[in-house]
């Protein structure tokens, strides 16, 4: 079992080290340290290896500018932002309609009617 987990281990450590050194170019501008170059001339030869490349834009490496991840990272916490404002507008109206709703029933009918004229009669 401890053998299982060990090569496990060590497949996914490769496969980390295997995209780094083909994503390099992506990720900064700075030179592919020696180690990563090595592992990415051995992982190009596969045809694993060249289809990531060609999926990360990173076949022609002169051509390649590395991703800003300050735009990324501002670009997600908009998208968060955007998503909390929308889900917190939507449970405040569906709580003032709960409320309204709730007071609704405690009108008299009297009260009930005159609402109901004054909401569902068209203006004009």
């Amino acid at each position: 079992m401890v053998l299982l987990q060990f090569l496990g281990a060590a497949l996914g450590a490769f496969a980390v080290v295997s995209f780094i050194s083909i994503a390099w170019p992506r990720l900064s501008s700075d030179p592919r340290p020696e180690a990563l170059t090595r592992v990415r001339e051995a992982v190009i030869e596969t045809s694993p290896g060249r289809s990531l490349s060609e999926v990360l834009g990173v076949t022609d490496e002169t051509a390649v500018s590395p991703v800003s991840i300050n735009s990324l990272v501002v670009s997600g916490t908009n998208a968060a932002i955007d998503m909390v404002t929308k889900s917190t507008q939507k449970a405040v109206t569906g709580k003032i309609l709960e409320t309204l709703g709730t007071q609704f029933e405690t009108l008299s009918e009297e009260d009930k009617a005159s609402f109901r004229a004054k909401i569902c009669t068209p203006t004009e």
